[in-house]
């Protein structure tokens, strides 16, 4: 099912004259005057019938909770789509096209004054057939002129009443409040291996580049730390192959953070073994993945990533990126990196060398075992799992705790532009956030491959009125 642009329900709101009867039954309430509101436009004939058998208000109840299970994951995503038409205007002719079929393509006007709505085949809003609707200016709303052009298409293509996609559930309970990552600086390693290796990036950062013989790429999640400073994990993640059959000891990671104020000191992640392996069943298919991480001052520096060839004497591969570490000493609503994962696990103690400080050791966040992603690629047999934590959301003056919402819309790269893919998804959250979805469920069947995807979190802030956006763009193949 396709995506309906529930997001911009407000334009619905302008375009759609209010009728001057009464205000319409309240749809949240599933009294007997509930299928006469909004919600009627997208039940079929066998629930209207259904629903007029009931006699009581838990009976209704009680239908109207397996209804929306029927069409969203989360009553949330049903609150959020309808909050803003429940005024006259969602009962007329156009609300009605837009509750089944969403924004339109094209909107134009003839020289009658009339609305001209046209519907284009599209994989990512679902629509399947051309469609063009004209709507008539009328004192009680839009009046269309084609209703019969609209049953006929709504009857062949029941998915238009909600019924169809639906993304899961999490796979993972949340957790309430988020974990602060713990204040770790360990000593500098001074073996003679570090010492080896702290020149190569010396000479590196200088020149801003070096050798490509060994492939691999580099992601950077941020997490508040207790002492105020940004827990920085550096992932990288190499292709099999370019170990020549010898498993992930074959390829070795060090790297370099040199701030770029001048009196910050350098943090050198070298030695024998300043990045960790992770498991080749927890890392992506034909990936190995490793981990190094560190407390830093928020600012900027240069990051100088090597992975040297242990199999071929002499080859390397070289990255050099400026980053920025975030700041999160700041009481304002804010979250971590949304860090894409490869594998997760949730566990009741810490692991790693750091068994004492609980969720400090390496992949380890809180009560999670996390093993990101550097390459946002994904095969399509893959789930998409992503974590990310919201920092200083504003309490309840009554119970304390926050009140968060988020809304999960992807989309599709298709000639160049972003468009809608799937329904959007609101949902309530705590301060963690650990989701998955299995790639199947997300992907239309038969859809060609590879395809490039994009993610939008929208966190919001009930309380105190605030949101925050950020993005995942990942390819599909």
């Amino acid at each position: 099912m396709r995506t309906r642009g529930f997001a911009a329900l407000t334009v619905l709101m302008m375009l759609a004259a209010p009728l001057l009867a009464a205000e319409p039954p309240n749809w949240k309430v599933p009294d007997k005057n509930w299928v006469k509101g909004p919600v009627g436009w997208i039940m079929t004939e066998d629930e209207q019938k259904e629903f007029k058998k009931l006699r009581t208000d838990e009976e209704r109840a009680a239908f109207a909770k397996t209804f929306w299970e029927k069409r969203d994951p989360t009553p949330g995503t049903a609150d959020k789509a309808y909050a803003s038409i429940t005024r006259p205007g969602s009962l007329t002719d156009m609300g009605k096209t837009f509750l089944l079929l969403g924004p339109p393509s094209k909107s134009d006007h003839d020289a009658r004054g009339r609305s001209i709505w046209t519907y284009e085949p599209s994989e990512a809003t679902g629509m399947k057939a051309h469609l063009e609707l004209h709507f008539a200016p009328n004192d009680t709303g839009p009046l269309l002129l084609d209703r019969k052009d609209l049953e006929t298409y709504v009857t062949a293509h029941p998915d238009s009443l909600g019924i169809g996609w639906k993304i899961p559930a999490p796979v993972i309970a949340e957790t309430p409040n988020v974990p602060s990552a713990a204040a770790r600086k360990p000593e500098e390693d001074q073996s003679p291996e570090s010492k080896r290796q702290i020149p190569i990036l010396d000479a590196i950062l200088s020149k801003g580049s070096g050798p490509t013989d060994v492939p691999f790429q580099v992601a950077c999640d941020y997490y508040a730390a207790v002492d105020g400073t940004t827990l920085s994990v550096v992932t990288v993640e190499a292709p099999r192959d370019a170990a020549h059959g010898s498993g992930d000891v074959a390829l070795h990671p060090f790297a370099r953070l040199a701030p770029a104020a001048p009196d910050g000191k350098p943090v050198n992640l070298t030695g024998d073994l300043p990045f960790v392996p992770a498991s080749t069943a927890d890392a992506p298919p034909g990936s190995f993945v490793y981990q190094a991480r560190h407390n830093l001052a928020p600012g900027v520096y240069r990051l100088a990533v090597v992975v040297e060839d242990k199999v071929v004497n002499g080859q390397m591969g070289v990255l050099v990126r400026t980053i920025e570490v975030p700041d999160y000493r700041p009481k304002d609503l804010g979250t971590s990196s949304v860090s894409l994962l490869s594998s997760f696990t949730q566990v009741e103690s810490g692991l790693g060398p750091d068994e004492k400080e609980h969720g400090a050791g390496p992949y380890m966040l809180g009560s999670f075992r996390l093993v990101p992603r550097a390459a946002p690629v994904l095969q399509k047999s893959e789930a998409l799992s992503y974590y990310y934590q919201v920092y200083n959301p504003a309490p309840d003056p009554s119970s304390g705790r926050p009140s968060l919402e988020a809304t999960y819309s992807f989309f599709l790269k298709q000639g160049g532009a972003w468009k809608p893919f799937r329904k959007p998804i609101v949902k309530a959250q705590g301060q963690v956030e650990l989701y998955s979805i299995d790639l199947k469920d997300l992907l239309i069947p038969n859809m060609p491959l590879p395809a490039e995807f994009k993610l939008e979190i929208k966190v919001a802030d009930k309380i105190a009125g605030k949101e925050l956006k950020r993005e995942v763009a990942f390819t599909v193949r």
